[in-house]
C-alpha cells in the first residue's frame, strides 16, 4: 500500500492538472457524470501537499501534516486489517478497501476538527466547514482503495500458487493432525444468524436515533447558524440512516415529507439488511476456517461498515428522484459517498465490537458432541 500511495504522490507532483477542465471536457461529449467522477478522484490528489493537482474553487494545502496524518492510519489501518492471517484474494482486497476508506474518513474529520480548533473562533470555522464538505482526503482514500486492493489481490494470488507449488511434493510426508470440533450445519446457521442480528443492532440504533436527531438538528434549520454541537451531528450523521422526515421541525406531530423521508428510510433498512446479511455469511466463513483475533473481528467490520454505506449512499443518490432546482443526480450522489463514508469511520467500530462480542458470547454454547461420544449404528436395544 505504500508503494501504491507513493505512485499517486509521485503522480500529483509531475503533472499539472485542473479538475475544472477535465470535468467540462466530459460534459462537453455528453459524459457529465463521467467528467464528475474523475473530477472528485483527482480533487483527492490535490489533498496531497505539493500537488500539482488544483481544483479551481480549493485552496492549495499549506501544510504538510494532514497527509502525515493520512499516511499513519492507512499503514496502521491496513496492517490492522490484514495481521490476522492470510485469506482469499478477494478478502485482502476487500479489506484493503475497507481499510484505505477508513483512513480517508478519519482523516477528513481530523483535518476538520483541527482547522476549527486552530482558528480562532472554532465553532463558526467548524460551521463553515461543515457546509463546504471538504472531502478531497475521502475521495483520495477510495482511489487509493480501489488500486491498492487490486494489487493486493494479484500479490496474494501469486503468493498463493507459489505456496501451492512449493508445497504440493510435501503433503504426503506430513503427519495427519487431529481435526478440531466444528459446528453442524443447523448450529452453525444459528450461531450465524446470532451473530448477526447482534452486528446488526448499532447501525440500527443509530438509524432511529438519528431521525429523532436530524428532526431537531441543523437539518431542520438548514439556514440558521448552528452551533459547534449540531455542525459535528451534521458532519458525522449520515443522512441517509435517519428513520424519521427532517427538515420539519414538526414532523414528530404528524407532518411528514415523503420527497426526504422515504428515501431516508429505505435506504436505511437497506443499509441495516446488508449489514445484517454480509456479517452471517462472514461468520460462516470464520467457522469453516481459523477465526480472527479480536482485533481482526473489529477491524474487518468497521471496514465492511464502510464500504456498504459508500455504497448505499452512492446508489441512493443516483436512483432516488431529484428535487427541484436541485443538483443532478450523479452530484448528488458523489456528495452521499462523502457523507456516508463519515458516518462509517465515527461509528462503524462499534458494528465490529458487538460481533466480536458476539462471537465471545456464543463461542462455547453451540459446540458438536465428540464422534467418541455417539453409538455405533445398530447398538440400539443391544
Amino acid at each position: 500500500m505504500i508503494a501504491v500511495f507513493a505512485w499517486f504522490y509521485s503522480f500529483a507532483l509531475a503533472v499539472p492538472i485542473n479538475t475544472g477542465s477535465v470535468s467540462a471536457l466530459w460534459q462537453a461529449r455528453g459524459h457529465a457524470w463521467f467528467g464528475a467522477f474523475l473530477a472528485r478522484v483527482l480533487d483527492g490528489l490535490s489533498f496531497l501537499w505539493g500537488s500539482v493537482v488544483r481544483y479551481e474553487y480549493a485552496v492549495a494545502p499549506e501544510s504538510a501534516w494532514p497527509v502525515l496524518v493520512f499516511v499513519v492510519l492507512l499503514s496502521v489501518l491496513v496492517y490492522a486489517s490484514l495481521r490476522t492471517g492470510a485469506d482469499g484474494a478477494y478478502a485482502v482486497a476487500g479489506r484493503v478497501l475497507g481499510a484505505s476508506l477508513l483512513a480517508g474518513g478519519l482523516t477528513n474529520l481530523f483535518v476538520i476538527l483541527g482547522a476549527a480548533k486552530a482558528s480562532p473562533d472554532g465553532a463558526a470555522t467548524l460551521s463553515a466547514m461543515v457546509w463546504s464538505l471538504p472531502d478531497d482526503g475521502i475521495w483520495l482514500g477510495l482511489s487509493l482503495g480501489l488500486v491498492g486492493g487490486v494489487v493486493a489481490a494479484h500479490v496474494v494470488t501469486l503468493a498463493q500458487l507459489t505456496a501451492a507449488a512449493v508445497e504440493h511434493g510435501e503433503r504426503d510426508d506430513e503427519p495427519a493432525t487431529a481435526e478440531t470440533p466444528r459446528l453442524s450445519r443447523a448450529q452453525g446457521r444459528v450461531r450465524a444468524v446470532r451473530v448477526a442480528t447482534w452486528g446488526a443492532l448499532p447501525t440500527l440504533a443509530l438509524a432511529l436515533v438519528g431521525g429523532f436527531a436530524w428532526d431537531y438538528g441543523p437539518d431542520a434549520y438548514s439556514d440558521a447558524t448552528v452551533s459547534a454541537r449540531q455542525a459535528w451531528v451534521h458532519l458525522v450523521w449520515f443522512a441517509h440512516t435517519s428513520l424519521a422526515a427532517p427538515d420539519d421541525p414538526y414532523s414528530l406531530g404528524g407532518t411528514f415529507d415523503t420527497l426526504i423521508w422515504l428515501p431516508r428510510t429505505l435506504s436505511s433498512v437497506v443499509l441495516v439488511a446488508l449489514i445484517w446479511l454480509a456479517i452471517r455469511l462472514v461468520v460462516a466463513r470464520w467457522q469453516r476456517g481459523a477465526e480472527p483475533s479480536v482485533l481482526g473481528v473489529v477491524m474487518r467490520c468497521w471496514g465492511m461498515v464502510a464500504v456498504l454505506a459508500v455504497v448505499v449512499g452512492l446508489v441512493e443518490g443516483a436512483i432516488f428522484p431529484v428535487l427541484e432546482l436541485g443538483p443532478p443526480a450523479y452530484t448528488r450522489a458523489f456528495d452521499n459517498v462523502a457523507d456516508a463514508l463519515r458516518f462509517a469511520a465515527c461509528f462503524g467500530w462499534a458494528t465490529g465490537v458487538a460481533v466480536a462480542l458476539a462471537l465471545r458470547l456464543s463461542g462455547g454454547s453451540v459446540t458438536e458432541p465428540e464422534s467418541a461420544e455417539r453409538l455405533p449404528e445398530g447398538s440400539m436395544g443391544r
